[in-house]
């Protein structure tokens, strides 16, 4: 196999052992080898921590799907996942991702589901190897098709609830809009474009400056953000989503004050734990009970005072290995499922409100986190290839278990804006401009309209009126007919939450079709709509278009054959993406 180079992605990588160890096999078997439904189970000890190593035979010609976020999936049979959830700083083109679920499936009709929330390595060469790194995990086995591989997973793990209809809107962001004003403006001049906003997201809402300490203080700045400005922003036609995080800035009297309560992660010695990446940042304890109640009185104070429409739940990657949990065990056990605490913590703060449900847009995870509902698959580039790397990791993520999931309309970044300059909030200027080449920034829009969830956000400009015609007109126009889908996405939805099929659904759950199994650029979003998304310039693509009548969607595409692998082009205001007919 081949191992992920992490050289220049993550500084002193904590887990370098684990690669080390990996990459060297040097573990050691301890008595308890048996089989269980095809796998055959061994205990280990890797450099003196205990785990489990599990193996079976590849069959030829099998796909394993899966995982969680794999950015170079969906399929993943040949080759590797180091399933340790991670800030990925902006990489593409390599294995690190935000969340990871140790579930799989195979269409050759197994499924494997490994409780727990430690690091997991899987390599899928001719002999599958899983090691995963928790003295106790619990293995879960499935047969089956697909869907029902599916239905039994998230049965067990938790559904996706349903959300008000103005969340399958589009939702409007930037890395930030920097008061109430600005965003006032910004809703104003969409609408008067004729370009559909329903939601626009706010980072930078606390005192301070979020985007150098990365941390939340709960302190709303009231200059830029005064008493009553979310019920401006609804009379202007937008509901609100707010930004938060679990990480504390240990040099405050909060982090003081929460750690003598015992309510950060703290390491052996007894000190505060701090994340991998930034020295500074502690971590609320959500496996103590009182912390979580302590989060959860904090979320209802700020829902109660600002009266958000919408939370966006960021980070909960880079828990340190060696930290303590208020339960007595280690941050490396907790690696993976700590966003989920994280995540469900606050759904079920929010559960004791009266009203309709609040939605929840989250970034990590592992099993049991798309009861949130919604997961987005994290600050990709804007380029090609990242367009393309978010699409796998979006199918990836469904095929997981999520039943919504999003990603960056636009890309997060392009070359030159990798950092958002600290002085942003200390009253430098913000200098965002259209960074995102026009017609990547239209074919990215299209293919946002027709995802679960519609967002954009980055670094620099997202609203489509900053682009240039014909892209701008083809990204609002592709805005404008998802207000069609609506139901059609509502429908989807209902069925995720009583069946687990995700509402982006991969080839391979939709089809027993060879061929149709290896069309890994596409999905079925629903039942009905097939959605092939242009992932290079000029407009072409080539996809598997099923037996059957099919109603082009977005303008005419010119399709060359009737069924099977179909050539498809695209002018700027045609996209790939076709209803089924009675």
């Amino acid at each position: 196999m081949t191992l992920i180079d992490l050289s220049g992605k993550i500084p002193d990588d904590p887990f370098a052992w684990l690669l080390d160890a990996w990459n060297d096999r040097c573990w050691s078997v301890r008595p308890g080898t048996r089989a269980v439904d095809g796998w055959g189970v061994a205990a280990v000890d890797v450099q003196g921590r205990p785990g489990w190593l599990l193996r079976r035979s590849a069959l030829p010609g099998e796909a394993v799907h899966g995982s969680g976020e794999a950015f170079l999936g969906p399929d993943l049979a040949g080759g590797a996942r180091l399933l340790i959830n991670r800030e990925t700083n902006g990489a593409a083109g390599v294995d690190l991702a935000y969340l990871n679920v140790p579930f799989i499936w195979s269409d050759a009709g197994w499924g494997l589901h490994i409780d727990t929330g430690a690091p997991v390595l899987m390599d899928f060469s001719d002999e599958y190897t899983v090691l995963v790194l928790d003295p106790d995990p619990v293995f879960h086995t499935s047969t089956g098709s697909p869907g029902q591989m599916l239905a039994d997973h998230t049965a067990r793990t938790g559904r996706a609830p349903l959300w008000p209809e103005w969340a399958y809107g589009v939702w409007m962001s930037r890395a930030t809009y920097l008061s109430a004003d600005e965003m006032s403006d910004v809703v104003r001049e969409l609408r008067a474009a004729d370009c559909p906003v329903d939601v626009i997201h706010v980072d930078a809402w606390m005192t301070g400056n979020v985007f150098r300490d990365f941390t939340t203080n709960w302190e709303v700045d009231r200059e830029r953000f005064p008493v009553g400005w979310t019920d401006r922003l609804r009379e202007d036609g937008a509901r609100v989503s707010m930004w938060l995080n679990p990480f504390v800035h240990a040099d405050t009297e909060l982090a003081a004050d929460l750690h003598s309560q015992g309510l950060l992660l703290r390491m052996p010695d007894g000190s505060p734990a701090s994340t991998c990446d930034r020295a500074y940042r502690n971590l609320v304890d959500f496996s103590n009970p009182a912390a979580v109640a302590w989060w959860q009185g904090q979320i209802l104070d700020l829902v109660a005072s600002e009266r958000p429409d919408a939370l966006k739940l960021d980070f909960a990657e880079e828990v340190p290995p060696d930290a303590v949990t208020h339960d007595g065990r280690p941050g490396l056990l907790l690696r993976n499922s700590y966003a989920t605490l994280y995540q469900q913590a606050t759904a079920a703060a929010l559960a004791t409100r009266d009203g309709p449900a609040m939605p929840l847009f989250c970034r990590s995870g592992s099993a049991g986190a798309q009861v949130a509902p919604c997961h987005w698959v994290g600050d990709t580039p804007s380029t090609w290839e990242a367009m393309a790397g978010a699409l796998a990791a979006c199918l990836s993520l469904s095929a997981s278990g999520f039943a919504l999931v999003a990603h960056d309309g636009g890309g997060f970044y392009t070359a030159g804006t990798s950092h958002i300059p600290a002085t942003l909030l200390d009253g430098g200027a913000a200098g965002y401009t259209a960074d995102v080449e026009p017609e990547l920034f239209g074919r990215w829009a299209q293919f946002a309209a027709f995802s679960p969830v519609t967002r954009f956000h980055g670094l620099g400009l997202r609203e489509p009126t900053a682009y240039p015609q014909p892209w701008r007109d083809a990204a609002i126009t592709a805005l404008q007919a998802r207000r069609g889908i609506v139901s059609h996405l509502r429908r989807a939805h209902e069925q995720a939450s009583t069946t687990g099929l995700p509402v982006m659904r991969p080839m391979a759950l939709m089809t027993d079709d060879p061929q149709g199994r290896l069309a890994h650029a596409q999905y079925m979003l629903g039942a009905n709509l097939l959605v092939a998304p242009i992932l290079r310039r000029g407009g072409a693509t080539r996809m598997w278009l099923p037996e059957g009548r099919w109603r082009p969607v977005l303008g005419r595409p010119e399709v060359s054959g009737d069924a099977g692998w179909v050539d498809v082009q695209c002018d700027p205001m045609s996209f790939p993406v076709f209803e089924r007919l009675p």
